[in-house]
């Protein structure tokens, strides 16, 4: 007879190899199905106004306002694996101190692939300011 400690053995050995199986076979298939995405994203203009900032009374700060236009679709992405897709638009640039900055200046969370055919004209959604006085002159 076996004891109760290779039953364990085997039934673990078992359900190990079942386990290390069906990850191989998400391996695979996530290897085969992959997509190449198409997207266009233009900007239409850069503003750059000076202004106070709200926490300090006294300190002069730029703000800068993009207008950009996204065009994508991202219905090829979602398979039996992607739940929702998380976009953004982020803006690089290098400060006077020639520090590197990257700031996310918009996104968006698409939950289905009805919606993930995306047209956006729009500006920045979040406040995009240079915590030093200005921005640098070089473009962004």
């Amino acid at each position: 007879m076996h004891t109760i400690y290779s039953r364990i053995n085997n039934t673990s050995a078992l359900l190990s190899t079942c386990l290390m199986c069906l990850v191989g076979a998400i391996a695979v298939s996530s290897y085969f199905m992959t997509t190449d995405p198409r997207g266009t994203i233009g900007v239409a203009s850069i503003q750059v106004f000076p202004g106070n900032a709200r926490r300090y009374v006294n300190k002069q700060q730029d703000f800068a306002f993009l207008h950009f236009n996204v065009s994508a679709d991202l219905t090829p992405l979602f398979n039996w694996n992607t739940k929702q897709l998380f976009l953004y638009v982020s803006a690089e640039y290098t400060n006077p101190q020639g520090i590197r900055n990257d700031v996310v200046i918009w996104d968006k969370i698409v939950r289905r692939k009805e919606d993930a055919n995306i047209t956006i004209t729009s500006r920045n959604k979040y406040t995009f300011r240079e915590l030093s006085s200005t921005f640098s002159l070089e473009p962004f």
